[in-house]
Formats: C-alpha cells, structure tokens, sequence
C-alpha cells in the first residue's frame, strides 16, 4: 500500500514538472498572440470585426459548401459557404442610428471598385432573397441587399439593424482590416 501512494506521488511531481516546463512555454506563446499589433501592415495584425455576407441555401444538400448557422432570433439557415462580399472590398463604414430606437443600427458602406461592381450584382441577383450578414462568423441579421445610388456614389446603405456595439466595432475596423486585406504593393517582396 505504501509504494503504491509513493509511486502515485512520484508520478504526481513527474507530472507537475512536465507541466510547469510545458506550461511555461504555453503561457509565453498565449502572451505573445496577446500582443496583436493595431497596425494593419504588420505580421502580428489580426483583424477585428471582420465582415461577410453570404446567400442562403433554400433546398440544402449537405455538401461542402454548405453550413448552418444560427441566426439572432434562433433559427437555423443552411448559407452558401461561398461569401458574396465581404471586408476586402470594404474602405469605411458609417453607423446609422434608427430614429426612435438608438439601440438598432444600419450600415453604410464605402465600397472599393471592385466592391462596388461586386455589390451591384449580388444586390441585382439577390433582390427579393434575404442574405445573411455575418461579423466574425456570427450570424448578426437577415436583411434585402439593396441597389447603390445611380448618383455615382461609392456608398451603400445595409438596413441590417444590429447593435450598437457591433455597428461601432465594424465602423472602427474596417479601414484597418481594408489595408491589411490590401497590402501596398511595396511590401510584396519583403519575404524575398
């Protein structure tokens, strides 16, 4: 009985020492991913409040493209895992309060050229279909794309209706995340 506990304790300690040797390691590597930079042209960036709209799958055939996601009111809609937009193509965003309710917000998005070309055909090919607005793969609402401005304007208004928070966090990110989604051509052949 007596070796038994002393063999349980001297395996105890041999695993208390590998841990806090392991551990240490683990501990500097969670302090270092800690230390995200707020440069978007740095390696250590991670973006923020990362933006995606994705189509829905009416007849959902459980292929790879696929995938469920929960919706804010707790339904589940199978999406087409292939985004339709999303921050690449996203320069700024504005937070637009509803009149009467502060707690709900809209978007408006100044788009790139190529966002904006991008826009246009999903908002012509997705008129009458709901699409699903996702911040850092959570699903944040449903809503009706619609069509830009024919005043030339780059700007597009999502009536998304999220919270605060989130509208904030998506107007705050979205330049950074634009530059880091779009290096400067400079740094190309920095790894070279």
């Amino acid at each position: 009985m007596k070796k038994t506990i002393r063999l349980a304790g001297l395996l105890g300690i041999a695993a208390l020492t590998l841990f806090a040797a392991g551990g240490c390691s683990i501990m500097r590597e969670a302090l270092e991913a800690g230390a995200a930079s707020d440069n978007p042209n740095d390696d250590n960036f991670r973006p923020r409040f990362v933006v995606g709209v994705f189509s829905i799958v009416r007849y959902p055939r459980a292929t790879e493209l696929e995938r469920e996601i929960e919706t804010p009111d707790g339904r589940t809609v199978s999406i087409n895992t292939n985004q339709n937009f999303s921050s690449k193509n996203l320069k700024r965003v504005r937070v637009v309060a509803r009149p009467g309710n502060p707690d709900v917000c809209d978007l408006q998005f100044q788009l790139d050229r190529a966002g904006l070309l991008q826009w246009e055909m999903l908002a012509g090919r997705h008129r009458e279909e709901p699409m699903v607005f996702v911040v850092d793969g959570r699903c944040e609402a449903l809503f009706y794309p619609e069509l830009p401005p024919d005043d030339g304007s780059d700007w597009v208004t999502l009536r998304v209706g999220v919270n605060p928070h989130t509208a904030k966090g998506v107007a705050k990110y979205a330049e950074k995340n634009y530059t880091h989604y779009n290096p400067d051509s400079s740094s190309w052949f920095n790894y070279l």
